[in-house]
């Protein structure tokens, strides 16, 4: 579904799907029924809708829009038909730009149509309604009357509220106008980033009383400005809560903006890090579903992969533009004075030893890096240790093990290559990671990733997974 719309009795629900030929469909979804009360194929010469609203004063009429084309839907209800207007709109409508639409919405008194454009301009569509008398169902005629250059900024967010016309713009401003779309008043001096959604509360606003902290607008007359309580969402993922009374603007929460590439559950506690290329990690308890803190890094630190350490007091996190950090898990406050930045390309894969003792990494460029805990003046400080180009294709798994007989961790990684490298750890030193075994997975298909299969016996074996095929494969001695 790609865009969802209800009417204010709450009886009707309207839908457009997602699909490459898009379907409105009209539920009356209070009668439990598995079918849509109607439904409309939309020409894909019209662009792809994005927005969709019923006419709050005819839960019979709907409008919808893409960037170029907005749509007028009458449903008539007895005839089980959903029709459809396309008015046709032109730069030449005008002799002026008119922009990409946002959002468009049917005016609160007239029989017009508002659609804003991401140009700071309101379309005005007048609706030409048929003669009642007329016994066959007739669509109105739909036809561009105006345009108004409303503002600077583009809007992205177009709605009403009361008698008000609400827009929400790219520069993070809320704006109130009344029918005549002349300006009442607005917040911009909160430095929010730019309007996603508006939505305005059921409860109406409380009448101004002695106590009350209300803002004065922008008319000639000065009068106090009245409006309901609202959330904000904007681009940025974050939402705000806005108090009108007293101008209180509360955050209530950040979400990452964009795509989440980076997870990792504690060892023994119920909670998972979630890491996004927008440079967000956020730290969950997922037994009660509550969020727990996060950390935002500063702009171009992308997180790419996260690990705990075995005892859970340490957090790995690689970033999309080679930095390494060492985390503390619990306040995700950096555990060493500067990250690591040995790495040129995105850090695809962090791993912490069985005793926390090294920490491993490899990125894209096909290299392992290697960091080591060493003790100065008798303190715990992890020191990089050396890097190796030792594969030549993506590396698919980075993997700490265990030698059974000396306890000392051994660092295997697995490439698209289809070779599986050992290191000799022991033997490493500054600049220099040593090779131990390399072994070729003689396999048609590429290996994906792999895992240390439970020990049977004192010869421990691993597992690692194809596109195609799972193997198990003794471990390099």
């Amino acid at each position: 579904i790609r865009s969802i719309a209800i009417t204010r009795d709450a009886k009707l629900l309207a839908t457009i799907s997602d699909a490459e030929i898009q379907k409105v469909c009209i539920w009356k979804w209070t009668l439990a029924v598995e079918k849509p009360a109607c439904t409309l194929d939309l020409p894909k010469e019209y662009g792809f809708q994005n927005y969709l609203t019923f006419n709050p004063r005819n839960n019979k009429e709907l409008v919808s829009n893409s960037k170029t084309q907005a749509i007028f839907y009458s449903w008539f209800e007895e005839k089980g038909i959903l029709a459809h207007s396309a008015p046709v709109l032109t730069e030449k409508t005008f002799n002026k730009l008119v922009g990409k639409f946002s959002q468009s919405i049917f005016h609160l008194k007239l029989s017009q149509i508002l659609s804003a454009t991401k140009e700071g301009k309101l379309v005005v569509w007048d609706v030409h309604y048929p003669p009642s008398s007329s016994s066959v169902p007739a669509l109105p005629f739909i036809k561009p009357c105006k345009l108004v250059h409303l503002q600077k900024e583009g809007i992205t967010v177009l709605t009403t509220v009361d008698n008000y016309i609400v827009t929400g713009d790219i520069k993070g401003n809320i704006k109130f106008y009344d029918h005549t779309l002349s300006v009442v008043n607005w917040y911009s001096n909160f430095k929010l980033g730019a309007i996603r959604t508006l939505s305005f509360s059921k409860a109406p606003a409380s009448p101004p009383t002695e106590k009350s902290n209300l803002p004065i607008d922008c008319t000639l007359k000065g009068d106090l400005f009245v409006v309901r309580n609202f959330i904000i969402g904007t681009f940025d993922a974050t939402v705000y809560h806005m108090t009108a009374d007293g101008t209180k603007l509360e955050k209530l929460f950040v979400e990452p903006r964009d795509a989440v590439y980076a997870i990792s559950c504690h060892p023994y506690q119920p909670l998972i890090a979630v890491g996004s290329v927008c440079g967000m990690i956020k730290v969950w308890d997922y037994e009660k579903k509550v969020y727990l803190f996060s950390r935002a890094f500063e702009k171009g630190l992308g997180v790419q992969s996260l690990t705990y350490n075995p005892e859970g007091a340490l957090l790995g996190a690689g970033f999309t533009e080679g930095t390494v950090y060492i985390l503390d898990a619990m306040s995700l406050e950096n555990e060493i004075p500067e990250p690591f930045k040995y790495s040129r390309t995105s850090v695809s894969h962090v791993s912490f030893s069985h005793d926390s003792n090294y920490l491993a990494t490899a990125d894209i460029s096909f290299t392992v890096a290697v960091y080591k805990v060493v003790v100065v003046d008798g303190q715990r400080v992890w020191e990089y240790l050396a890097r190796l180009r030792s594969h030549h294709n993506s590396i698919r798994s980075l993997l700490f093990g265990v030698h059974l007989d000396s306890n000392e961790p051994r660092l295997l990684s697995l490439g698209k290559d289809r070779f599986l490298i050992e290191y000799n750890l022991i033997k490493s030193y500054k600049d220099h990671l040593e090779v131990l075994d390399i072994h070729r997975t003689d396999q048609g298909t590429y290996p994906t990733c792999m895992i240390w299969y439970p020990p049977l016996t004192k010869d421990e074996a691993f597992q690692f997974h194809h596109e195609n095929v799972q193997v198990s494969v003794r471990a390099p001695h």
